[in-house]
């Protein structure tokens, strides 16, 4: 399972609603950057989940190449904890699931060291992925893809 953060989005402002934050023109280039880099990996999912969140939606769009399936799940959006994940598996295929924090940080805290609130030990950058595979009760780091790293796979 791969866990991805949005890229680089407008900033919070009054009269913008959050869910409506698009991504920026350097946002764009991280989020074409991952693709390109996954691409490159050769990652291909049998499924790629979005928050319903703009800047999500917009980021996963970059993605959606690499999937067979791209969908929507309203819970993505906040406040969704491990075990959502279960439910969005599918066992023996690479799942994607692009998301915000801090949850993404929370959940792999929680399935890598079985605490959430070690979530500080995460840097989860936006445009970030986190390689997990998982286990029963919990998972197992594959890597961390970082902006910097992805600049230099390229």
């Amino acid at each position: 399972m791969h866990l991805i953060r949005h890229a680089r989005a407008q900033p919070r402002r009054e009269g913008l609603p959050d869910g409506e934050r698009a991504l920026t023109a350097a946002g764009e280039a991280q989020a074409e950057r991952l693709r390109a880099a996954l691409e490159r990996l050769e990652v291909r999912y049998a499924l790629l989940w979005t928050s319903p969140l703009l800047r999500a939606r917009q980021t996963a769009d970059h993605l959606a190449p690499l999937a067979e399936v791209v969908a929507e799940e309203p819970a993505l959006a906040g406040g969704w904890g491990p075990e959502l994940l279960e439910r969005l598996l599918v066992r023996g295929k690479t799942v994607a699931v692009v998301a915000h924090e801090p949850e993404l940080s929370r959940v792999a805290a929680e399935l890598l060291a079985g605490d959430p609130e070690r979530a500080a030990t995460f840097a989860f950058k936006k445009s970030g992925l986190l390689a997990l595979r998982m286990r029963t009760g919990g998972a197992e780091l594959r890597y961390l893809l970082t902006p910097g790293v992805l600049r230099r796979l390229l």
